[in-house]
């Protein structure tokens, strides 16, 4: 798929359709805007652009420097559309247009579509929701020497968890079987450069994988960045692989907040003689964000009383990662990069963004009116980093990217969490994407139904280009999809039977079998996890409702505030006495916060017992189960 919702038709000979709908319904305006690319001049000559939703021409324009740098239409369309920007610009033999495209809402200044393109016949892309009112499409196009376009550079950032290894807490023994996918996933892959977290004896493997059976003559070798007095042979945390001239490793990292165990990196030779500096990151886990801000969000769908303000989610990145972030930004950078090269920093910053939760996206899937300025991104921001991700993908609520956590269940509040951030006016962001499953012949094995993923972090991607010496890339990228809102399902038919009448037992328990029926969706049964190892599958809950009733279904409500024991298999079996069971439902669930249902038409029992088959991370968990009944009259 192409990375840009943007299409490029070759030679001015060829006329463009004009605008077939009405151009003066009530939809708003559209102003279209031209200027020169970072560092260029504007290509001289006239560009048409049309803009076209739902497969209309909603409106079009013709721009030239300096006579008709903008121009405003009237747009017909008065509810959000999918559009694409059509454009014809202005040719020059042996030289390659450079466009840049911005498409923004006028009244809020959110920008809902970005895309970058080099010109070199005729390019397609992914269409962008417009929002209603007012919009601004603009426009940077410079032309430059076939040759002197730069450098592409396919950059990846992956936190593959314990080296590979999973969560090394159940005797699975898929460790290795894992670590041989994943390997094969990097050859798949084969970034220019890849940034790792969590290597921890993985290196040698990963550099030997990306020189397999190549058919180039690229040579990867691997730059270990965490180097601390003492360290274990398996305590190598950040780690950078690179077929690129290594021109420097770096000193290690020693302060007050960050080591190397954080951050580090090294100098880059480009194939123009060029450099970047390449750096890899950690920032500490402690004080997550993303366990309160799900359960703030699943309270706010369920009418709760949210247990955090907005102030106390913020505070989780003061816990430690404020500091480590101002370190490294203050004190680490400044000493290494003293001259304007580009700086890329890659890793796993244990953050959210506040570029995801700006008032924009506060009634995005997941996010349920919470907007919030993040502290440790925004110093990022401040500090003149571009976060690609959110660059290439602007939408945040239809791209939410998130990274967390790809292998066990990703949380109703969208977690981003890992990032390749760039710094310098020649980079280029032509795309950024997200890896989350497994390559697809390695799906449908044991390993894949309890791990869809490699590793807790899904994988991040973004195509860069340094401007410099080099030919224009071919465009031609994978992008993610869009998500969709979130369905709810409705309660069963009949009536839930009240909290008051209702008890529960489990097979085992860390906290009580009672939390999943006390009618309190901020506490959980959790089976237990505090034994080595935790007691295999299948689990059981049973729930007493004091007297036989005539059921009509179960809702089961997962914890709101993580993922591990989210049910994905299970029975439910039935009992009048207690003692003889019989199944009366059997299915799977999806790995999601949202409640699901089980019908039980005609069903008579006090009992009913869940048995959990499969499970997220191999523990079981509800936060409500929840009963229902025929309707007395």
């Amino acid at each position: 798929m192409m990375a840009a919702a943007l299409v490029l038709v070759g030679g001015l000979g060829g006329g463009m359709q004009q605008a077939s709908g009405p151009l003066h319904g009530a939809g708003g305006e559209v102003t279209f805007a031209l200027e020169a690319t970072p560092g260029n001049d504007v290509a001289r000559g006239t560009h048409h652009l049309q803009l076209r939703c739902d497969g209309d021409v909603e409106a079009s324009a013709r721009l030239h420097v300096p006579n008709r740098a903008t121009v405003t239409e009237r747009r017909s369309a008065d509810a959000e559309s999918d559009c694409v920007v059509r454009l014809r610009a202005p040719r020059r033999a042996d030289w390659v247009n450079e466009v840049m495209l911005e498409v923004r809402s006028a009244a809020s200044g959110a920008v809902v579509h970005r895309a970058t393109a080099y010109e070199t016949g005729e390019l397609g892309g992914r269409s962008f929701r417009l929002p209603a009112g007012d919009v601004e499409v603009r426009l940077s196009s410079s032309l430059l020497e076939a040759g002197e376009v730069g450098t592409a550079l396919s950059v990846m950032s992956f936190n593959i968890l314990h080296g590979g290894r999973l969560d090394e807490v159940h005797e699975h023994g898929f460790e290795q079987r894992n670590i041989a996918e994943l390997l094969e996933f990097v050859r798949h892959e084969d970034p220019d450069v890849l940034f790792t977290v969590e290597t921890y004896g993985t290196g040698d493997e990963i550099v030997e994988a990306l020189n397999t059976a190549r058919s180039d003559d690229k040579v990867f070798t691997g730059v270990q960045i965490t180097r601390e007095p003492g360290q274990a042979a398996d305590e190598d945390n950040l780690w950078m692989f690179t077929h690129l001239p290594v021109e420097e490793v770096y000193p290690s990292v020693a302060g007050d907040h960050a080591t190397s165990f954080n951050f580090g990196g090294a100098r880059l030779g480009l194939p123009d003689g060029r450099h970047v500096h390449a750096f890899s990151m950690w920032l500490s886990h402690r004080g997550n964000a993303w366990s309160p801000v799900t359960r703030t969000a699943m309270e706010n769908a369920l009418g709760l009383e949210t247990t955090s303000t907005e102030e106390e989610l913020l505070d989780t990145d003061r816990v430690a990662r404020l500091d480590m972030a101002n370190e490294i930004l203050d004190e680490h950078l400044p000493s290494i990069v003293q001259d304007d090269a580009p700086v890329i920093i890659a890793g796993d910053a244990n953050a959210l963004s506040p570029l995801d939760w700006s008032a924009p996206f506060a009634d995005a899937p997941g996010h349920e009116g919470l907007t919030l300025e993040w502290p440790v991104m925004s110093e990022f921001r401040e500090a003149g980093f571009a976060d690609t991700y959110r660059h290439a993908n602007p939408d945040a609520g239809r791209f939410p990217g998130r990274t967390w956590s790809a292998g066990f269940a990703y949380t109703y509040a969208p977690a981003r969490i890992d990032y390749i951030l760039t710094r310098g006016e020649d980079v280029r962001v032509l795309a950024s994407s997200t890896r989350d499953r497994r390559l697809p012949e390695q799906r449908g094995s044991a390993l894949d139904d309890i791990y869809p993923f490699y590793s807790d972090h899904a994988a991040v991607v973004s195509e860069l280009l340094v401007r410099g010496t080099g030919a224009a890339p071919s465009g031609d990228y994978e992008v993610d999809e869009p998500v969709e809102p979130y369905d709810w399902p409705a309660a069963p038919d009949g009536v839930p039977v009240p909290p008051s009448e209702l008890s529960a037992t489990a097979s085992n328990e860390s906290s009580p079998a009672a939390l999943a029926v006390d009618g309190d969706a901020r506490t959980h049964w959790h089976s237990n996890y505090q034994l080595d190892p935790p007691p295999p599958l299948p689990h059981e809950l049973t729930v007493d409702m004091g007297s036989v009733r005539s059921l009509t279904g179960l809702r089961y409500q997962p914890r709101i505030n993580g993922f591990n024991g989210i049910v994905t298999e299970y029975t439910v079996e039935a009992s009048t006495d207690g003692t003889t069971f019989t199944e009366v439902a059997s299915g799977t669930w999806d790995r999601s916060q949202i409640p699901s249902n089980v019908e039980l038409p005609g069903v008579e029992a006090r009992y009913l017992r869940l048995v959990v088959h499969e499970a997220v991370g191999l523990f079981s968990s509800a936060a409500e189960l929840t009963p229902y009944e025929v309707t007395k009259n």
